[in-house]
């Protein structure tokens, strides 16, 4: 449930977005908290019924400590292995999301301009040399809070429509305050 609205002051953001911006709005929509454990846990519960197949098929003629022992060891190396692949996945992703927020800006050159955003009550309204646009709240029901900026979301898909805020671009507030507007106004997409 949104809390009460309250009628607010406007608040003032002006700045140029950058490719670590557009990588952060890229990443927030696609991060996803099963995505740390699933993969190492997957792993383990694998090679663990496997082993314990083996054993109980009598593949291996193994004493109950020596099982015991081989489960214990294959299961440390199946977490270190794991770990790994899942540092190598975790590489992979931020490269691909910073290789996305450079097709973004070659492709929108648009982006690269200064920008003057004002959040009231009403919506979200964004200025540039060639346009400005006000957006009502209702279109964006939902935002992610990153360590950088605040995403504004269309939708709770990936790939939604956005609208990144940075942090770095408050004027005369501080992020609390934002925050506080987006919590009246949207629901946080858990990240």
């Amino acid at each position: 449930m949104l809390p009460a609205r309250a009628t607010i002051r406007p608040i003032q953001l002006a700045y140029t977005l950058t490719h670590d911006d557009l990588r952060d709005s890229v990443a927030a929509q696609q991060h996803r908290l099963w995505g740390r454990w699933l993969l190492p846990v997957l792993a383990v519960a694998a090679l663990g019924a496997a082993i314990m197949g083996l054993i109980s098929a009598e593949i291996w003629e193994l004493s109950a400590g020596a099982a015991a022992i081989a489960v214990a060891i294959a299961l440390v190396a199946t977490a270190v292995i794991a770990g790994v692949a899942h540092l190598l996945l975790r590489l992979l992703t931020a490269a691909i999301y910073r290789w996305q927020a450079r097709l973004l800006v070659r492709g929108n050159p648009w982006l690269s301009q200064p920008v003057h955003a004002t959040a009231t009550d009403a919506g979200i309204h964004l200025r540039t040399s060639t346009g400005e646009a006000t957006t009502a709240w209702s279109h964006y029901p939902y935002y992610i809070e990153t360590t950088r900026s605040f995403v504004l979301l269309a939708s709770k898909g990936i790939g939604a429509m956005s609208v990144v805020l940075p942090k770095r671009g408050l004027v005369e507030a501080d992020p609390s305050q934002l925050r506080a507007v987006l919590a009246t106004h949207a629901h946080e997409r858990p990240r």
